[in-house]
């Protein structure tokens, strides 16, 4: 996302609002501009915008998944990528 291009949009209303989940540095610093916005333009969430009716329950079929791939000696099916920073 580019976010300047996101403020210069809200600030001069060529958008009416928007609603962000991801940002390019995590969490958003709390110098941000973004924070200016106002809510009435602007949702910010906490990288968790798929907190969902379903979220614990898929979040336990990829715990199993990677258990069993772990058990099994296979790769995981969320490996950690050190080097891409997550």
């Amino acid at each position: 996302m580019n976010e300047p291009d996101l403020l210069q949009a809200l600030e001069n209303d060529i958008i009416a609002g928007a609603a962000i989940d991801v940002f390019e540095t995590e969490p958003l610093p709390a110098d941000s501009p973004l924070w200016d916005v106002g809510d009435e333009k602007l949702l910010l969430t906490a990288h968790n915008a798929d907190y969902t009716e379903s979220y614990f329950r898929l979040g336990w079929d990829v715990w199993a998944a990677n258990l069993r791939a772990h058990l099994l000696g296979e790769p995981l099916v969320t490996p950690v990528d050190k080097a891409a920073g997550y």
